[in-house]
C-alpha cells in the first residue's frame, strides 16, 4: 500500500487468525441474542490472557513506557485519535489499515494493554476492519472492569508459577477480589476445609471464578452465596484480623490456591515495609 510516497509492506491476511482471543470473539458472535454475562466473561478473560496484541507505538510509550517491540508496522499519522484501535494478530493489522494511525508494535500482553487504558479515551476498538465476529468494543466506562480482568490474570499466573519462592506480593495486592461473605452478618465467611486446621476465608479473582464456585454448590445453598468486592490490601488486612488459617483463592476451580496464615503474614509484612 502507499500514500503520497509513503509505503509499507504488511502481512497478507490469511483468514480466521486462529487464536484464543479470536476464537472467543467468534463464539460470542455465534451466541447472538442468547449470549449471557458468562459469555461476556469468557471474552474478557480471553482478551486479557491474549499475549499477542498490536498497539500504537506512541500510545504504548505514553501509557506504560514501552518503545521497543519485536516487530512494528508503519502507518501514516492520522492525528489525535479518541478511540484506541488495537489488533489481535498481524493479519488483523493488515485488514485494519484504514483505522491505524502511526506505527504499530507488538506483540503486547493483554494484561498490559487492559491495565493501562487511558480514561481520556472514548473507547477501545478491537480489530477494526475485520469481520464483525472478530471485533469487540469497550467504552471508557468499562475500562476499570477491563483493568480488573488484567490484574485477575496477573494474580492467577503469579500463583500458578509461585512454587516454593516468595509470595507474589505485588500482584496479590494490586488486584480487587470477590470475597465470600456471610449473608446474615456481611462479615467474611469462615469456611472449614478438611486439609486445613481452622477456618479460612475464600475469595475469587473474577466473576467467572465466582460463578464456577456457586454452580458447584448444592442447589439449596446457591442463593446463600454472597460476595463483596475488596481490594488486595483490604483482603489481607481482613484475613489477618479475623485470625483465619489462610485464604483460598478461586475455590473449586482448577487453579485453586491456598495461602496459609504464614503467607498472609508475609504479605502484610511486605506491605508494612512499602
Amino acid at each position: 500500500m502507499s500514500s503520497d510516497g509513503w509505503s509499507a509492506v504488511l502481512p497478507t491476511p490469511t483468514g480466521a487468525g486462529e487464536n484464543a482471543a479470536v476464537a472467543a470473539l467468534v463464539a460470542f458472535s455465534q451466541r447472538g441474542e442468547s449470549a449471557t454475562s458468562a459469555d461476556v466473561d469468557h471474552v474478557m478473560r480471553s482478551l486479557a490472557a491474549h499475549d499477542g496484541w498490536w498497539v500504537p507505538v506512541a500510545y504504548a510509550r505514553q501509557a506504560w513506557g514501552q518503545s521497543e517491540f519485536d516487530q512494528t508496522f508503519p502507518f501514516p499519522d492520522r492525528g489525535p485519535q479518541t478511540t484506541l484501535n488495537v489488533f489481535t494478530d498481524p493479519e488483523a493489522v493488515a485488514r485494519g489499515e484504514a483505522a491505524a494511525s502511526g506505527d504499530y508494535g507488538g506483540p503486547v500482553p493483554g494484561v498490559t494493554l487492559l491495565q493501562y487504558l487511558d480514561p481520556g479515551l472514548s473507547s477501545l476498538f478491537v480489530n477494526p476492519g475485520s469481520p464483525r465476529e472478530h471485533q469487540w468494543y469497550i467504552e471508557a466506562g468499562g475500562f476499570e472492569i477491563a483493568a480488573g480482568w488484567a490484574t485477575a490474570i496477573m494474580v492467577e499466573r503469579a500463583l500458578a508459577g509461585w512454587g516454593n519462592g516468595p509470595v507474589p506480593v505485588a500482584d496479590l495486592l494490586a488486584h480487587r477480589y470477590h470475597l465470600l461473605i456471610d449473608r446474615d452478618t456481611m462479615a467474611p465467611a469462615r469456611v472449614f476445609l478438611p486439609e486445613i486446621e481452622g477456618t479460612v476465608a475464600v475469595c475469587f479473582t473474577a466473576s467467572d471464578r465466582t460463578a464456577e464456585f456457586v454452580a458447584s454448590l448444592p442447589a439449596a445453598a446457591r442463593p446463600l452465596a454472597e460476595v463483596a468486592p475488596v481490594d488486595g490490601p483490604g483482603l489481607f488486612d481482613l484475613v489477618g484480623a479475623m485470625g483465619a488459617a489462610g485464604v483460598i483463592v478461586n475455590a473449586g476451580s482448577a487453579d485453586q490456591t491456598a495461602l496459609t496464615q504464614a503467607d498472609v503474614a508475609e504479605i502484610l509484612k511486605a506491605r508494612s515495609r512499602a
